[in-house]
Parts: C-alpha cells; structure tokens; sequence
C-alpha cells in the first residue's frame, strides 16, 4: 500500500501554531484572521478526486456516466472535491492527467484499457497521486485497477439470447476487435452454447466506439444472417443497435455497462452491468480514509461487481422459467461450477 501524508497537515498544524500566538496577544482581529487560516487549512485537506472519461466522455448511458454517477456520489456524502476533464481522443490523455495534477488532484480515476500506457508512464512520473483504473493491465504502487468479470455477466446474457432467440442464431457487435471486448464476446458465446449447443453466434466489429450508425448498418447486417438477439459491446455504436431493434419487429437487443433497458423500452432484453459508480465510490474512499490499495481488485457476480439488470420492461416477455434458469446459471457459476473462459488470464 502507498502511503502519503496529506500536504494539508502541516498546514493545519502551522495555522494552530499562529492561532495559538495571536490568541496570547488578545487581539480580536488576531483571532478572526486565525480563524480564517484554520477554515483554509480546512478546505486544503479535503480529497481532489479528477475524473478523465474516455474520448466518447458523459451521455454515452454508460460507463462514463456510471463512474461520474459514483464520483458525484463521493461528493455529497463523502464531501470530497471533484472535478471531470473529457479529452477528445486518447492523445489527449496525457495532457488530461498533467493537467489534473496541476489542479491539485489527489486521486485520478481513468476507466478502461485504453489507460495502460499512460498509467505506465505517469504512475511513475507522479509518485504522490493516486490513480485508480479499470480492466486496464498496467501495475505501480500508487495505481488500484478494478478488475470487473465481464465474461460472468456476458456469460449470463448469451444464455438469455439463447433462450430466447427463434432462429437459433444470435450475434454480437463490439467496437474493436480487442481483448477488452473479446472478453464479452467469448463470455456470451459460451452462455448461448451453454443453453444450446447448436446456436450460432455471428460477430461484427464496427471500428469504433462513436459511430451509431454503423452499429445500425451492422446490427442490420446481422439480422439479415438470422441473428435475433444482438449483444451490444460498442459504447455509443451501440445506440445504433438499439435503434434497429426499435425498427425491427422480432429483433430484440442486449446492452453492456449501465443499465441501458430504458432506452428502448420492450426492446432491450437486459443489460450486461459492471457497476462502476460503485468502483469509482470505493476507490475515492479509501483515499479518503487510509485504506488505498495498489494491486488489483476484483469485482463479479458473487460481490456484486457485475450481472443483469432486473429486466423491469422485459420480464413477462421472458417469463418466470428463464428467469429461474438464469438464477440457476448464476450461482453455478458463484459456486464454480460454470468456469466461464477469461481471456484476461489466458495472457
């Protein structure tokens, strides 16, 4: 564990010691500029807590509004101080995290593998900040990276378009061809083959995170193979998906991330969740009380890391024995039972 004192303590000690003198010589003013220096010293010792999104940044009704959600969260009931930096590509963020050093920032949280490199480099570069991260593989003695089992919940939601697809073809769509996102892929094509050894499951990798009507293009693409039930991994590409099942009667959808089933009521059977509010709220607590970790922390199915929505717009149409089965499935997997293949180990 990193350990750091806070720069506000000897502040606070030099305002006491003022305080202290000028309370010997009596005077009011004295006082009230005392008084004054403590509420500084104060201030300084709240924790700065910078969120960097990735380049899609916030309104992507997904993982970036999740951790801003939980950073939020920090604010009102922890009382740190926040501030949020969107860089425009991932170019930018080295320029995102100088800057957030320069505010003052105690711990910067950045969310993805996209982050390996520049943990690697500024990690080291800035010894007394904190970084946290997500699924990303760097390691240093001031970085936590929360490791979220995507391939459970996958797992999950590949058994659900098993069950509930027609055809007995299903697809996914994830934004690149990457392991991050293979790490979905193979999780929901083993839980569509664990329902039904014979599905087919058709892939598509769009090129990008940003570009919704290319998930269209492709979901269309999918279902004119047969696939009815398509598994989003895409970020905003895959608002593209959820539009062509809002088009197409007996194409149905599956979000990743956040809970997305509202976005199309009906439509979208359920979301693969990694609640990353949740990591990002615990990360910014233990800075605040002296518990940080480096290393890794893993968070999946049996602590509630990862898994479905409760499918509140979709429940009837998927009825109480798939309901069941899932459940079913779920502590199979807990119990390790179920091994479902991550790709992260394999590496």
């Amino acid at each position: 564990m990193k350990k750091r004192g806070w720069k506000a303590v000897s502040c606070l000690t030099t305002a006491a010691l003022v305080g202290m003198m000028l309370a010997g010589c009596g005077g009011g003013a004295e006082q009230t500029q005392a008084a004054a220096e403590n509420g500084e010293a104060a201030a300084d010792d709240k924790v700065k807590v910078t969120f960097i999104t990735t380049e899609t940044g916030l309104g992507d009704r997904s993982f970036n509004d999740s951790t801003w959600e939980g950073v939020q969260r920090a604010e009102q009931e922890l009382g740190v101080e926040i501030s949020l930096i969107e860089p425009k590509s991932v170019a930018d963020t080295g320029t995102s995290i100088i800057s957030a050093v320069n505010s003052g920032s105690d711990l910067i949280l950045g969310f993805g593998a996209s982050w390996t490199d520049a943990f690697d480099e500024y990690c080291e570069r800035f010894p007394d900040v904190y970084f946290g991260g997500l699924n990303c593989s760097a390691q240093a003695d001031n970085l936590q990276v929360a490791k979220s089992a995507d391939h459970e919940g996958s797992f999950l939601a590949g058994a659900l378009a098993a069950m509930m697809s027609e055809s007995g073809t299903v697809g996914c769509i994830g934004g690149q061809d990457a392991d991050n996102i293979n790490r979905f892929i193979v999780g929901y094509e083993e839980g569509a083959q664990y329902i039904n050894p014979e599905v087919e499951v058709l892939k598509s990798y769009v090129g990008s995170y940003t570009d919704p009507a290319k998930g269209k293009e492709y979901s269309l693409q999918l279902m004119g193979a047969g696939a009815d039930v398509i598994f989003q991994v895409a970020a905003g590409t895959g608002e593209g998906v959820f539009e062509a099942a809002k088009e197409n009667e007996g194409l149905y959808a599956i979000g990743v991330d956040s809970d997305q089933d509202y976005i199309v009521e009906g439509k979208i059977l359920t979301s693969v969740v990694k609640n990353c509010g949740n990591i990002a709220y615990d990360m910014i607590k233990s800075v605040q009380d002296g518990t940080f970790e480096s290393g890794e922390k893993v968070y999946n199915l049996a602590n509630g890391g990862v898994g479905l929505t409760e499918m509140q717009y979709t429940k009837d149409l998927i009825g109480e024995e798939n309901l069941g089965k899932l459940d079913e499935i779920k502590e199979k997997i807990i119990s390790g039972e179920i091994q479902v293949t991550d790709i992260f180990e394999q590496q």
